[in-house]
């Protein structure tokens, strides 16, 4: 159990983050963690609705002399990008994740540690379980599979909500309000391959060590993509004939590891050698760490004849990655931008997921057919799924301004006001329910969608009180 003792008021908060963090809960995997939010509902006599995509709606009447007070939805997903490190042994499909206590961090060994968005879930528990925070009637919504395409929340009857204000709980930055984002989609892309004997040597190329990070928020920080270096070496080899291709597992997080087994002549460590140095320097400030290893091995696979190693090295290496265009009105911002998350290479099929993102729909449409051109290009079949809209900025909030006025007060100095060029469910809700007034926030979350994910105690705390303290002005 989490000893935490010196934050004894958010007691309850860390209870649950802990309770839920032994419910297996990865994206596509959320049917336990709703089974576990139905049966809080019930034994708290609460009045709930759970849909077929495992959403659920858990609603509390208001605090007395709250009754007048407009209702507030609080919202989070309850699903998390479940990552691990090579040598773990877990099986984060039916095993929950072991979180431990790091000074002013909590961490989770040898996997990521689900604060995005665990910490959603744990505030709104806490909130529906006191009988001593005053507050207006509340509609907690937990949606599933937001990191895989906000699919929990397009599919939700918002018809069941009776709230026109949100605080979305899924930003990772205390003191940063987020009042707008980044829509997007996955692009699938897939073609056949063909295989045949090969008397060339066997080898393995083994890309690694990279940060890697979430693919909206860290994509303007120059970090590496493990897929893209791996087809740029191959192509730097002569006479490569693909057998194997294995990198990235979430279309949404950089990939940090690529590894592909090949044959080719026998003198090619020397263009090895200089292709690794290139690429090296080229990322020796973002990328201190990465790790390229070329060894001789025994390949079971057949290797992929000239023209289907040609077409996967080329699509590979052409499919953009990283910032495509910054904000003309917003400084700083990206614009668009394109993540080649997952490549797969298959018996008969190589297979690989792009994630676009933009903060304009046009630009968004262009990103997409783009990809489809390319596709066309390499006589490739191409479909998209997970669209979902931007969120745009509202000039006049009351959320906002409720939100920002409470923070001066507990803080004494202003929170900073920002719209993001990653997805948040607040742009689906805003296209859904007519009039919404929304705002996103959360505590300090570090490298998340990585093993290395750490969340702030003193921050996650904080956050507590400042969302008990909203919601009593609202």
């Amino acid at each position: 159990m989490l000893n935490i003792p010196e934050y004894k008021s958010a007691e309850r908060v860390f209870y649950y983050f802990e309770e839920i963090s032994k419910i297996p809960h990865g994206s596509y995997n959320t049917a336990p963690i709703a089974d576990y939010l139905e049966g809080f509902a019930k034994a708290h006599s609460l009045e709930y609705v759970r849909d077929d995509a495992n959403n659920v709606i858990i609603k509390k009447r208001a605090f007395s002399g709250y009754e007048s007070r407009p209702t507030v939805i609080l919202q989070g997903h309850t699903d998390m990008v479940a990552e691990k490190v090579t040598d773990s042994t877990k099986d984060m499909e039916t095993e929950g994740i072991e979180i431990y206590r790091d000074g002013d961090f909590l961490r989770a060994r040898g996997t990521t540690l689900g604060g995005d968005d665990g910490v959603a879930v744990a505030y709104m528990l806490a909130l529906l379980e006191s009988d001593d925070i005053p507050h207006p009637s509340l509609e907690m919504l937990f949606t599933s599979d937001e990191e895989v395409g906000l699919l929990g929340a397009d599919a939700l009857d918002t018809s069941k909500l009776d709230g026109k204000l949100m605080i979305n709980i899924d930003s990772d930055d205390e003191g940063i309000f987020t009042v707008g984002c980044a829509g997007g989609a996955r692009v699938d892309i897939s073609f056949d391959v063909s295989r045949e004997a090969c008397a060339l040597k066997a080898y393995k190329l083994s890309v690694a060590n990279l940060l890697g990070g979430h693919s909206g928020v860290e994509i303007d920080k120059g970090r590496a993509n493990a897929i893209k270096l791996t087809a740029e070496v191959l192509a730097s080899l002569k006479e490569v004939r693909l057998a194997s291709l294995e990198g990235g597992t979430k279309d949404n997080a950089i990939p940090r590891e690529c590894t592909a087994c090949f044959f080719a002549g026998e003198d090619i460590f020397t263009a090895f050698e200089e292709k690794k140095s290139e690429i090296l320097a080229r990322y020796k400030d973002t990328e201190p760490n990465a790790t390229f290893t070329l060894v001789e091995c025994e390949c079971e696979a057949a290797a992929l004849d000239k023209e289907s190693t040609e077409r996967t090295l080329s699509i590979l290496n052409e499919t953009r990655f990283g910032v495509i265009a910054m904000s003309r009105d917003i400084e700083g911002l990206v614009e668009s931008s394109e993540n080649l998350g997952i490549a797969h290479l298959t018996e008969y099929k190589m297979e690989f997921t792009v994630s676009v993102r933009s903060s304009k729909s046009d630009a968004k449409a262009e990103l997409i057919n783009c990809l489809k051109d390319s596709a066309k290009k390499h006589g490739a079949s191409v479909s998209v799924r997970g669209e979902y809209p931007a969120w745009e900025y509202k000039k006049d909030s009351h959320i906002r301004d409720v939100a920002c006025r409470v923070f001066s007060d507990m803080y004494g100095k202003a929170a900073k006001v920002i719209t993001i060029h990653a997805g948040l469910e607040c742009g689906i809700f805003s296209n859904k329910i007519d009039g919404l007034d929304c705002i996103s926030l959360g505590p300090d979350n570090f490298d998340i969608h990585t093993t290395e994910e750490h969340l702030s105690i003193s921050s996650f705390a904080r956050v507590w009180e400042f969302i008990k303290n909203v919601l009593r002005e609202i």
